[in-house]
């Protein structure tokens, strides 16, 4: 059997494999898990587990979408080395059997460009359905110090770091009871959008739980007391995620989000974060990455949104309902919607 399930005594060492695998997130971490098993959904973890020894690590949500049964979602997951071909279908199979109301597993895993994609629905089920448009995110490689990595940055980021301190601005890392100045900063901002949460106090609730693990820290960038930019960034072991926003014009002009997003990303390193993804919380299509890799340097990975089909009939329906509120719904989206 590949999959072992994880008690919630093992949580502590749970983390600790996460956190420390090649291929590891934060969201796939027990915080995370945690949090929305207080929302009332199923949460499952396992370790991936062969020749007696660990290879991976699952930590699967469950979500009923109405009468279809359960959708079974693994976000910035599995953590499983995606060359590992035998062990992804093992998977898919040993799911089917342990969760017999499911009809879907949705996972993001991380995907180098030189490696192969995972097996997908689209070959296990023999459907003319092209895979799922791969999804990028700019990571910054860290080397454990600060200093030396800001000389890494683009040069725009250092220059803009640099005027942000001559103008002035300063920053400060905020405590709990500040993160209404940092819902204000996101509310001025475009709606939704966020991928683990649905609203800037979903999100607030995100990074309080992770902060109480000590596993998330927020900034607050400005000047003359006014708070013009944030950023909050979640590590867990060698990984972290790390998102900025900014309040008004004169914040930005001055450069204070690009400031706050440093002294995030240093946060992390000095917290032992080996790489940090400065796209934040979801991966993006748009060309805005190109902006950013502009804006701040760094490496741009991509993966790919995948599904196995763990009930084919109802599956297949799943995918090819007419028009209505249902039509063209991946399991992405479906997650989404259930959030």
């Amino acid at each position: 059997m590949l999959l072992q399930p994880v008690s919630q005594a093992e949580s502590e060492a749970f983390d600790g494999f996460v956190g420390e695998h090649l291929h590891g997130d934060p969201l796939q971490g027990t915080c995370f898990g945690d949090l929305q098993a207080s929302g009332g959904r199923s949460v499952h973890r396992f370790y991936l587990v062969e020749q007696g020894r660990p290879i991976g690590s699952l930590s699967l949500i469950g979500m009923q979408v109405g009468r279809l049964g359960t959708l079974l979602y693994a976000p910035r997951g599995p953590v499983l080395d995606p060359r590992q071909r035998v062990a992804w279908r093992v998977l898919a199979a040993e799911l089917g059997q342990a969760f017999p109301r499911a009809f879907a597993f949705s996972c993001a895993p991380r995907l180098e460009h030189t490696l192969p994609h995972p097996p997908g629905y689209w070959e296990r089920a023999g459907l003319a359905l092209s895979p799922p448009v791969p999804r990028t995110v700019v990571e910054l490689p860290l080397s454990g110090d600060p200093a030396r990595d800001f000389e890494r940055l683009s040069r725009r980021c250092r220059v803009k770091v640099r005027r942000a301190k001559s103008h002035g601005v300063t920053v400060r890392e905020a405590g709990p009871d500040e993160l209404r100045l940092f819902l204000g900063l996101m509310r001025q901002g475009p709606a939704g959008g966020w991928s683990i949460a649905q609203t800037p106090s979903d999100l607030a609730d995100v990074v309080s739980a992770f902060a109480q693990r000590g596993q998330a820290g927020l900034f607050l960038a400005g000047e003359d007391g006014a708070v013009t930019a944030a950023s909050i960034v979640i590590r867990l072991g060698r990984h972290a995620l790390c998102k900025h926003f900014g309040g008004d014009g004169g914040g930005r002009n001055r450069a204070a989000g690009y400031a706050a997003q440093w002294a995030a990303i240093a946060w992390a390193e000095r917290q032992g974060a080996e790489r940090c993804d400065i796209t934040g919380f979801r991966a993006s299509d748009d060309r805005s990455l190109q902006e950013l890799v502009r804006r701040f340097g760094g490496i741009e990975r991509r993966y790919s949104l995948l599904e196995f089909p763990l009930r084919i009939g109802p599956y297949l329906g799943y995918r090819l309902l007419p028009s209505g509120r249902l039509r063209a719904r991946t399991g992405a989206t479906a997650a989404a919607a259930a959030r």
